[in-house]
């Protein structure tokens, strides 16, 4: 897969929606895990939902991350920022 850089208007329109469709899959797996904290019995289960909410939650900072870069290379292709000088 080409970097950010190298693709084209369409390729990061695609990869914008693969990202966000993965950060909604991520929320929706983040708020399974925070149920299960709440209404688990097992002192077990609470610990292990605990652990997969973080974990989910570094993947989900991850891809925010990614999701901003994509948004700013799809701005630079379209003309909407600047490019970057030094000494700014």
């Amino acid at each position: 897969m080409p970097g950010l850089d190298q693709m084209s208007e369409p390729e990061l329109i695609a990869e914008l929606r693969r990202v966000a469709d993965a950060c909604e899959r991520l929320n929706r797996d983040v708020a399974r895990a925070a149920q299960r904290q709440r209404f688990s019995t097992n002192s077990g289960e609470v610990t292990r939902a605990a652990q997969d909410e973080q974990t989910l939650l570094a993947e989900m900072s991850r891809l925010m991350d990614r999701r901003r870069a994509v948004e700013g290379h799809l701005m630079r292709v379209r003309g909407q920022l600047r490019p970057l000088k030094l000494n700014e």
